[in-house]
């Protein structure tokens, strides 16, 4: 007997559908301000951030709804800039169910301790490379702070990611006039100069549903906090991670990336999704049982990868890039809790609804599927017409 279709969460499983399985990662974003000057940079900020062997310090993390304080965190962290080596144990650990986070940058270790126990999670994915330095030194440009063409400019990156993925291929960055970049003030964050950078849509900058906000450290261009802002149904969401106590190329020990495990440890191997990688649609469709949408996506875009996603949950996606703006269309076979009286766009008959936040996304059912546009830096009417050009095929 065929099982019928599973309706789960479209929030929980946007997060999941093209990278197999996504791990909560350390977020990163006020402080007192030392003065209103406009600075002057010189040095390379790529090399300057490069140069970070590592960073040991307080993190930070508060979530806010309308003004609201809803969650924060508080750990110890080292991390390799650039990579996906941390660890970061949690202060207030009687909260959490894992203590203790541990990354050697191919596989995470989350620490049960109380329980001496230790899930092991693979992070697997194409081949990548941070371009968060290079994103870094376009902001720092793009705010006015190298040149004398005052501000605010337009900046050719999308902005810092709120949640760093561990999987996906970030493309090239070029020119984009998608948002606005501009020079706020200097201030203090644990002790340490920084810039305040804003970085707003370019149009409708006033009234903007998003806004991240970066305090950079002036000497060594490593953002010790990120504000990320934006208005989902109705309310005002933001997530700010601060780091203080800092040292930069702080001496590490051999062992901090990897996990501590003694005779009575218990390791824990979860069955998590099987994720296989293409370069075409076409490769994807000869290896898939799911027929793989062809969208009409915007002429700059490119195919980057396709994906093929099976354990829990079975799905197909492709990833498109342009001018460092990311568009991914998904399909999946369970469907989602889409309310027929509240969608907001109609997509072959069929209700759909958008989800706002650092990206959009729309999401729709088709017999028995599960669809997702999602794009980051794409307006949401050219997302509709990706959408529409999907449909729901016979």
């Amino acid at each position: 007997m065929a099982r019928p279709p599973l309706r789960i969460n479209r929030r929980t499983l946007v997060a999941f559908l093209l990278l197999g399985v996504v791990l909560l990662a350390a977020l990163w974003a006020s402080g007192g301000a030392i003065g209103n000057t406009s600075p002057s940079v010189d040095a390379n900020v790529t090399e300057r951030y490069r140069s970070i062997d590592a960073l040991t310090g307080t993190q930070t993390v508060t979530m806010q709804t309308n003004g609201t304080v809803t969650s924060r965190n508080v750990a110890t962290v080292t991390l390799v800039p650039g990579t996906d080596r941390k660890r970061i144990r949690f202060e207030n650990a009687s909260d959490r169910r894992y203590e203790l986070q541990v990354s050697n940058g191919s596989t995470l270790w989350l620490h049960d301790t109380d329980r001496d126990a230790v899930t092991a999670v693979t992070l697997t994915g194409p081949p990548t490379q941070s371009h968060t330095a290079t994103r870094i030194q376009q902001i720092v440009a793009a705010a006015g702070l190298t040149d004398d063409t005052g501000r605010p400019q337009s900046i050719g990156v999308s902005p810092l990611p709120v949640l760093p993925r561990q999987t996906g291929v970030a493309p090239d960055v070029d020119e984009n006039r998608s948002y606005a970049v501009e020079f706020v003030e200097t201030d203090t964050v644990g002790g340490q100069e920084t810039y305040v950078l804003d970085i707003v849509p370019a149009t409708n900058r006033s009234e903007a549903h998003y806004r991240q906000r970066l305090w950079v450290d002036t000497e060594r261009f490593y953002p010790l906090r990120k504000q990320t802002a934006w208005t989902a149904d109705g309310a005002r969401r933001s997530v700010t991670t601060t780091y203080t106590n800092v040292t930069f190329d702080a001496q590490v020990p051999a062992g901090a990336f990897r996990p501590e495990l003694d005779a009575n440890t218990t390791v824990r191997r979860p069955d998590v999704p099987s994720t296989e990688w293409y370069r075409s649609s076409t490769a994807l469709e000869a290896q898939s049982s799911l027929s793989v949408p062809d969208p009409t996506v915007p002429p700059a875009f490119e195919l980057v990868y396709a994906t093929r996603t099976t354990g829990r949950i079975d799905g197909v996606g492709l990833r498109y890039a342009s001018e460092g703006r990311e568009l991914t269309v998904a399909k999946f076979n369970y469907t989602l809790d889409i309310d027929p009286d509240e969608h907001e766009v109609t997509l072959d008959g069929r209700p759909a609804t958008l989800d706002y936040g650092s990206s959009t996304s729309l999401s729709w059912n088709c017999n028995g599927y599960g669809y997702t546009v999602r794009g980051n830096g794409v307006e949401t009417d050219r997302l509709i017409e990706v959408g529409r050009s999907v449909g729901c095929p016979a």
